[in-house]
């Protein structure tokens, strides 16, 4: 009896969760999209018009071009995405039979060909499928091994976009770099894998994605001299060239720990799928694992900045 009452307290609870996705989250994330897109289609149409006083072939090329890119940063990996299979983790390691054989299947051939797997894990898994084995127990344990793997994937996109926005002094640009990075990563943890959260969960995360963008577009407005100034640090500020640096710092900071917070997230969804954590204990993690994470993320990122970026990140760290 007391079972049952939990079980049907967790179906409640899940379909509150989606409604806040499909209500809130969903709504967001569109409007996140709808406010970059009108600032960036200002940007090309600004930057069409005066190509266009060269030859007009130019400013239809640079169209062409800009539309191009788009759909290899932003559609393709939303394609790649969606067109994996929605497995949960939970049901392999039980032998449950929610998730059918064909997708089970399909998952592990996914990992095979991807060639992401330690050779030993790879040869029991192509062995199992090959011979028509059950595939659960070589496929969860092949999953579990990727956990590993796909922190280096969250830590390797975090390391670009940390460089990236650091080194740029433009918010469109950041916006496009934090944009392109995220989705890229999202898409690198589903193909790790070789399988995808649900729709809900998919909704969640890409308007995160899109609102890290938009907080990428707007942090060039951050009056870091004013802030300084009222913490009692003027001194740094009146330094000339310190604000645009810590600024600098700043706004990598930022956009790498918004990065590693989405692919943590991913992560925790991917690997607790039908799993006994909540999205709000999964969050916790993610932000306590982003931050943790953060410190190795600007070591790696030294020997790429700028000798003055360079010493003033070491002076954090």
């Amino acid at each position: 009896m007391l079972l049952a009452q939990l079980n049907k307290q967790e179906i409640v609870l899940k379909k509150i969760s989606n409604r806040t996705i499909w209500v809130f989250w969903f709504p967001l994330g569109l409007a996140a999209i709808l406010f970059l897109l009108v600032t960036f289609i200002g940007n090309i149409l600004v930057i069409g018009s005066k190509l266009e006083t060269f030859h007009p072939a130019v400013e239809w090329i640079f169209y062409i071009g800009l539309m191009l890119i788009s759909l290899w940063v932003i559609v393709t990996p939303l394609i790649d995405v969606l067109s994996k299979p929605v497995l949960s983790l939970d049901d392999i390691v039980s032998g449950t039979n929610k998730t059918g054989y064909k997708t089970i299947k399909k998952v592990a051939r996914q990992m095979i060909d991807s060639g992401i797997l330690p050779i030993e894990h790879h040869n029991k898994l192509a062995g199992a499928l090959r011979l028509g084995s059950d595939l659960r127990v070589p496929l969860s344990t092949a999953i579990t091994m990727q956990n590993e793997s796909a922190r280096n994937i969250i830590h390797d996109h975090a390391v670009l976009v940390f460089i990236s926005t650091t080194i740029s002094q433009n918010g469109r640009l950041d916006a496009i770099a934090v944009l392109g990075s995220n989705l890229r990563l999202v898409r690198s943890l589903v193909i790790n894998l070789g399988y995808r959260p649900p729709l809900p969960v998919l909704i969640k995360i890409y308007a995160q994605i899109f609102l890290s963008a938009l907080i990428a577009d707007q942090i060039d407005d951050f009056d870091v001299e004013g802030v300084l100034g009222q913490f009692g640090s003027g001194v740094i500020a009146s330094i000339p060239g310190s604000t645009l640096l810590i600024n600098s710092i700043l706004d990598g900071t930022i956009n790498a720990l918004l990065t590693l917070r989405i692919g943590f997230v991913t992560q925790k969804f991917l690997l607790n799928a039908g799993g006994s954590l909540s999205r709000n204990e999964i969050r916790k993690i993610a932000n306590r694992e982003a931050r943790r994470e953060l410190k190795s993320v600007w070591m790696d990122a030294l020997p790429v900045l700028p000798s003055t970026i360079k010493q003033l990140v070491q002076k954090f760290i």
